[in-house]
């Protein structure tokens, strides 16, 4: 059975996919908010990362500082999944301004839709949306895509 060019299977892979869109649409809530005395108190959000070779799972740490100084900035610690240490304590972190986290972030939500696309062989519906859209300056005729 197939819609459009697509067979069930293809479609509900599509459902599967914009349903773990929803999820990600949320903004998540901080892990943790560090008190007034921490060194970069604030609010921070905590990513461990898959990794089956690690020991513990390396974390990527993001954070906003309430201090009036730094507050203008975002910060953002990658772990080196390579080397083991204590991840709470050998963290580097990386000031961005909010535009350019943003932007970050945006890129990588991209290149994971990209990535599970691709890994799952299913062509996008809005890919197949603009492939099957005509020609600028050729209209449409009966029964074409």
């Amino acid at each position: 059975m197939t819609t459009d060019g697509l067979t069930l299977a293809q479609l509900r892979r599509e459902l599967a996919h914009l349903v773990s869109l929803v999820d990600t649409a949320e903004r998540p809530k901080p892990d943790v908010i560090n008190p007034p005395e921490h060194s970069m108190a604030g609010h921070e959000w905590r990513v461990a990362q898959e990794a089956p070779f690690a020991t513990r799972p390396p974390l990527w740490v993001v954070r906003t500082v309430d201090d009036a100084e730094t507050r203008d900035c975002v910060y953002v610690a990658q772990p080196d999944p390579y080397v083991k240490h204590d991840w709470e304590r050998q963290l580097d972190f990386v000031s961005m301004r909010p535009l350019d986290a943003r932007r970050l972030a945006m890129a990588l939500l991209a290149a994971a839709d990209r990535s599970e696309h691709l890994t799952a062989d299913v062509p996008r519906l809005e890919d197949r949306r603009h492939s099957a859209a005509p020609p600028v300056g050729r209209p449409r005729h009966r029964g074409e895509l």
